[in-house]
């Protein structure tokens, strides 16, 4: 087991500064071995001083690599490729990377011991088109073998995910990153949602061979009907239960609904980009340092 426990976590953003800080704060709070690494989109115009005050201020990085981010179904993963090289070629010392997305807060403490116990937090779900989600077509797996990638990776086929919460000790995402850029080595958007494609498919060849995986650490509302609340975000803390809730048409399933355990869920999706009353709740968690272990 590494000595190092600083978790690197990459974040996206392009609004909102001081959401920004209150989600560096939220992360200081809940997993105080962390460096957190802010890629500012370029559609958030050439001025981001107020980015770079509240990264100095808060004690975090700004990639200075700014790359296009396209619209929601583009693909992001290579601006998580892009955070994950500037901070290791800056030399910070770091064990494993998780990918957030802005709009998601941590919950309860624990992480770094959580991670430091696994090698891999992700979803593997084989494509197959009776799942009806949008990234499990025909065109797309022409794409992934009609440029070698899968090929190199020795499947026949590709596998998909939850991209919000994945983690992956650092040696590990060096061959996912590695494997992108490689068979993608543009720095523009590819076209899909390649967080939630090329990291399962990786991982799952890589699961192939015995690696063990766990699930990602974030919950999500948006392919469920759910909603976070305070009141479920408590039933988490208290670490029993069962979250039941039907899957909208069209998306992907959870990886966390409908399994008796809380164990690996550490952050929650969505949480509104703007202050609020479940902002503020969690927040306040934060600020309590409490894990709100219930009967």
């Amino acid at each position: 087991m590494s000595d190092i426990r600083t978790v690197l976590f990459s974040i996206p953003v392009h609004e909102r500064p001081d959401i920004v800080r209150d989600q560096i704060r939220n992360i200081k709070a809940f997993c105080p071995d962390s460096v957190v690494c802010l890629h500012v989109s370029r559609s958030a115009g050439d001025d981001i001083t107020a980015y770079l005050n509240v990264a100095k201020e808060e004690g975090a990085l700004v990639n200075p690599n700014r790359l296009d981010t396209g619209n929601g179904h583009s693909g992001i993963f290579h601006v998580h490729c892009s955070n994950f090289c500037f901070v290791r070629d800056e030399g910070v010392p770091f064990y494993a990377i998780t990918l957030l997305s802005s709009n998601e807060l941590l919950i309860r403490t624990g992480l770094e011991d959580f991670i430091q116990e696994r090698r891999v937090g992700c979803q593997t779900v084989l494509a197959e088109t009776t799942a009806n989600w949008h990234l499990f077509r025909y065109d797309l797996l022409e794409k992934l073998r009609g440029n070698g990638f899968l090929q190199h990776l020795g499947v026949d086929t590709y596998f998909g995910g939850q991209a919000e919460g994945q983690f992956y000790r650092a040696e590990i995402f060096e061959i996912i990153a590695k494997a992108y850029t490689d068979f993608f080595p543009s720095d523009l958007p590819p076209g899909f949602e390649a967080e939630e494609i090329i990291p399962p498919t990786v991982i799952a060849s890589l699961a192939a061979q015995g690696a063990n995986i766990s699930a990602p650490i974030t919950l999500c509302d948006y392919c469920h009907d759910l909603q976070i609340t305070s009141d479920l975000i408590m039933k988490i803390r208290g670490g029993r239960g069962v979250i039941y809730a039907l899957k909208f048409r069209g998306m992907l399933a959870s990886p966390h609904v409908g399994w008796s355990s809380f164990d690996n869920i550490f952050s929650v999706k969505r949480v509104p980009r703007e202050e609020c009353e479940l902002r503020t709740f969690i927040r306040d968690l934060g600020v309590a340092g409490s894990e709100g272990h219930e009967a």
